[in-house]
């Protein structure tokens, strides 16, 4: 096969693989509701990255390396809707994806992502026990920097349309826990690859489930698992025979002080069946709430 086709057939898989974005991870405590007409101010730094490709849980040969940074802006607002808590924010994120390593003929991008708004409702929310139900509707438009010629990019020419709920409650003394379900619904694609083909994708479903201990007030450590199944794309009808099955781990510190709440995530891939693993995804977030 020319190396032409091995670059299309690998653009190909990166688009759906390597810059995909979970953007309704939670962590351990932020299912809490917030009092009505609070403002809420969000910046995160986010840089990760990829190696080894997998097929059918398969280990592919070369040195395939995967750049990525965001710097990812949050607004929102909290009110209430039938004297239920509710929330409404919008997040861009901008910054690069560079492929390195066996990839390093391929191009990479800059720019502003794709846009996500969330509405999110709170059934049940009780300060008192602390314990929380919450339902949230994203949707995420393609705002982002895309070219169907590059083999990355930061946005992904299509939408897509996420439900979530979780809960949170204590669990003993100062342990509490999480669990969330979501699942993701997406458009086609229709300028997909050099040829301008259609992609489609399947529903993609993530479950996650979290722990976190209250060191003080000011102080908590938490850690979160994430299954990922679903998600088998098509082109031009054809399957791609690449079913998402993912486990993912996140480390989480928090620090609360005066000038708002500093964030601290680590994590990367246990094992995926199909696509670039995770090697490392760090996140640095600072919160404000007016």
């Amino acid at each position: 096969m020319k190396f032409s086709h091995h670059i299309l057939l690998i653009a190909l898989c990166l688009f759906t693989h390597a810059n995909q974005a979970f953007a309704i991870d939670l962590q351990p405590g932020e299912l809490r509701a917030l009092k009505p007409d609070t403002y809420l101010l969000m910046l995160s730094y986010q840089q990760s990255e990829r190696g080894d490709r997998y097929i059918h849980g398969n280990k592919q040969v070369g040195n395939p390396e995967i750049q990525a940074s965001q710097l990812q802006i949050r607004l929102g607002k909290s009110f209430e809707v039938a004297d239920h808590p509710a929330i409404f924010y919008v997040q861009t994120p901008i910054g690069y994806v560079h492929p390195e390593g066996s990839l390093s003929r391929l191009e990479g991008d800059s720019g502003v992502g794709d846009t996500t708004f969330l509405f999110a409702f709170w059934p049940y929310a009780n300060h008192e026990t602390k314990s929380y139900f919450a339902v949230g509707a994203y949707l995420t438009a393609p705002t982002g920097s895309y070219d169907h010629e590059r083999s990355f990019n930061m946005g992904q020419n299509r939408y897509s349309a996420a439900l979530q709920a979780g809960y949170q409650a204590p669990l003993a003394d100062a342990w509490s826990w999480m669990a969330a379900l979501d699942a993701v619904w997406f458009s086609n694609n229709d300028a997909f690859g050099q040829n301008r083909n259609t992609l489609e994708q399947k529903v993609l479903y993530t479950s996650q489930v979290g722990l976190q201990y209250n060191i003080s007030p000011r102080y908590s450590l938490g850690a979160t698992y994430f299954y990922t199944t679903g998600g088998e794309t098509s082109v031009n009808g054809m399957s791609r025979d690449d079913l998402t099955q993912l486990q993912r781990y996140q480390l989480t510190g928090v620090a609360n002080f005066t000038f708002g709440r500093i964030t601290l995530h680590y994590g990367g891939d246990l094992k995926t069946e199909n696509g670039f693993i995770e090697d490392s995804r760090w996140i640095l977030r600072y919160t404000k709430l007016f």
